[in-house]
């Protein structure tokens, strides 16, 4: 367990201690500096965007690491994508990006209803802002569709931004839209103020499913369970059901840059990276 801050070490090990005792015996390291270790069967590396791509190299010039799990959003430099993609290869590291929709039980079975037809896909009242959560959702409806291409219309965007709750990164509020090669739509809307639930809509021709999470019905596991699994299925069979860092990226970009352009639009600022996370 690495952190440089002394206190979110100080967090994670009361959280630890606080689990109920496994059969199993574990040995758990805190630092706040990254050891120097042969081999790694798994890493995690669950930072912000900013400072991951300087962490995945560090990491791989000290270590060799058999699978890797990055956290999204990914990078704030696009120059990062192509270059983490090639130290991965050159490392022989498989790599997946933690978009999780795809993982989950409840989300996986709208794979049959859904799976490789048009849809409209809307997603309302996400207070946590569109940038952070964006690519969980536009990874999920690839998954749904197999569309892997899309287009965002960035014009009904607030022309305003805001802070996230990570200091030094922005959020983006407004309704944007995506245009999947396949035909299908994407609609995310997010209020600038209120508390109004989040909502997930899926639509063909046929149904719609309309659910909110915050309701508890759906069962979503939370992501200590969903990394668990994660884990376990890595140490067995070498694969999870997370999208690989090549698919990943390609999302990330299709979606970062037009987010971009539009906040240097609207912005005094101009920006030259993702201020996003």
């Amino acid at each position: 367990m690495v952190d440089k801050s002394e206190e979110s070490l100080k967090i994670a090990k009361e959280r630890y201690n606080s689990m109920p005792a496994s059969k199993t015996i574990h040995k758990i390291e805190y630092s706040r500096e990254m050891p120097k270790r042969e081999i790694y069967d798994i890493a995690i590396i669950a930072t912000t965007s900013g400072p991951r791509a300087a962490l995945t190299r560090e990491l791989l010039s000290k270590s060799k690491v058999k699978y890797l799990i990055l956290e999204k959003l990914l990078f704030t430099k696009k120059s990062d994508y192509a270059a983490i993609c090639k130290l991965l290869k050159e490392k022989k590291v498989k790599t997946w990006v933690n978009c999780p929709m795809r993982m989950m039980p409840f989300y996986q079975g709208f794979k049959k209803e859904f799976g490789g037809q048009n849809i409209i896909y809307i997603l309302h009242g996400n207070q946590s802002g569109l940038a952070t959560d964006l690519i969980h959702h536009l990874d999920y409806i690839a998954y749904l569709t197999g569309s892997k291409e899309f287009s965002l219309d960035t014009h009904l965007l607030d022309k305003k931004t805001k802070g996230s709750k990570r200091k030094g990164y922005l959020e983006i509020t407004g309704t944007l839209l995506a245009e999947f090669k396949n035909g299908s739509f994407g609609l995310f809307r997010c209020d600038n103020k209120g508390s109004s639930p989040k909502t997930i809509e899926i639509i063909n021709q046929e149904k719609r499913y309309l659910f909110k999470e915050g309701e508890g019905e759906a069962q979503v596991p939370y992501q200590s369970q969903l990394t668990t699994t994660l884990v376990e299925s890595l140490l067995t069979t070498g694969m999870c059901e997370l999208p690989a860092y090549e698919e990943s990226a390609e999302y990330h970009l299709l979606a970062l840059e037009p987010l971009l352009k539009f906040l240097n639009k609207i912005s005094k600022k101009k920006y030259d990276h993702y201020p996003f996370t």
